[in-house]
């Protein structure tokens, strides 16, 4: 019990110390911080000081698959928004993408892009544009490669320390050096023979050990003709979403012939974990009854969940689905008296554009209780809105 105790009693000491150095991202919290790298928590917790230091390339460094680490509750909120700004920010720079790679894996190399930082190979930097040096040591013998990459750009710094390359000293003159430089991407300085590997997967993998995925979107393709690459993760910079809404499409409710009408709403989500959201919404449209006198003015509130199903750099697709309740202007219709409230489900996809503010989708309704005697309404819309995000 003892034991427990104390390991308890050291484990809370140590998200406390993670908290205090995150609020305060003192140099000697960023000492203390890198001494524990092995650490996940320590890890992310250095990159999210970095974030709020303004170093996007060091945080982006150490906040590689934070957003999926198991981390104390004192620190994992405010990392978890570090994640998504320096997303945000590297979307929105001149910085450019650089695929450290080696034979063999699992290498630590020094990199001129990112000075100071020991770096295990395979990893992705973003680095402002430049000429940068990879240097690396194996059996006594050091390793050098030249990268040379553009703003918004992308390259591979690709060390080869098979017995048949050539190493160099890394301090030989860099006019042997020679940099072909193609329209559309970079290419390095290789010495010996072209490597006879498995090169690494066209994406954005990254890690640290060989364990680690991503920073960016997993299994995003790379386009060799992008010009600027949008970072975005899904989950917004704010919690919680705000929207209008507008959908036009057809109502019916069993007795009359189906009808074209419009639909208008405040829409909101509330992030409840990167991928799950709480979504509600309020709105007024006409229901039931042909697209006369007979059409019956509905206000209906919505509450319920959604889940974030797809990301890519432009997009995030979600689904939702909400429990419905209607408030209902009328007295009667053809004589039928109009239930004054009612319920029902709704179910929808929406489409959130990343790079502006809007949201598309398609939403059902479908109503559980009676609009008037034996029949029930339901609709299907096409949406379009405006996203305060």
């Amino acid at each position: 019990m003892l034991t427990l105790a104390a390991t308890a009693s050291a484990s809370t000491a140590a998200a406390g110390t993670l908290a205090e150095a995150l609020t305060q991202h003192r140099d000697a919290d960023v000492t203390e911080l890198r001494a524990q790298l092995r650490d996940v928590a320590a890890r992310c917790t250095l990159g999210a000081v970095y974030a709020r230091r303004g170093d996007v390339s060091r945080a982006a460094l150490y906040l590689t698959d934070c957003d999926e680490a198991a981390l104390p509750a004192e620190v994992s909120a405010d990392i978890a928004k570090a994640v998504v700004a320096v997303r945000k920010q590297i979307g929105a720079s001149e910085l450019a993408k650089v695929e450290i790679v080696s034979t063999p894996e699992g290498m630590s190399v020094q990199f001129d892009g990112l000075p100071g930082e020991a770096i295990t190979t395979p990893q992705t930097a973003w680095i402002k544009a430049g000429t940068y040096e990879l240097r690396g040591s194996l059996d006594g013998k050091t390793f050098t490669t030249v990268v040379n990459v553009r703003a918004n750009g992308r390259a591979s710094a690709y060390l080869d320390t098979r017995s048949g390359a050539a190493p160099r000293s890394a301090t030989e003159p860099r006019d042997r050096k020679v940099d072909f430089v193609e329209e559309f991407h970079e290419e390095t300085q290789h010495k010996g023979q072209p490597p006879d590997v498995k090169h690494p997967k066209l994406t954005a993998n990254s890690r640290w050990d060989g364990t680690v995925a991503v920073l960016v979107q997993e299994e995003q393709l790379e386009d060799p003709f992008a010009t600027q690459r949008r970072i975005t993760g899904y989950g917004p910079p704010r919690a919680t979403w705000l929207g209008l809404r507008v959908g036009a499409g057809m109502f019916d409710d069993g007795a009359t012939p189906a009808r074209p009408g419009f639909a208008f709403g405040l829409a909101a989500r509330h992030a409840l974990s990167p991928r799950l959201f709480a979504s509600g919404r309020l709105d007024y449209s006409t229901r039931g009854g042909d697209a006369g006198g007979d059409a019956i003015g509905v206000v209906g509130a919505s509450a319920g969940l959604g889940t974030t199903l797809v990301t890519t750099p432009s997009a995030a697709v979600a689904v939702l689905g909400q429990l419905r309740g209607d408030l209902r202007f009328g007295d009667a219709r053809h004589m039928d008296p109009i239930r004054r409230t009612g319920a029902s489900v709704a179910a929808g996809l929406e489409i959130a554009l990343s790079s502006t503010p809007i949201t598309t989708g398609l939403r059902f309704e479908q109503g559980l209780t009676t609009l008037v005697a034996d029949t029930r309404d339901r609709a299907l819309l096409l949406e379009i809105g405006v996203d305060w995000r």
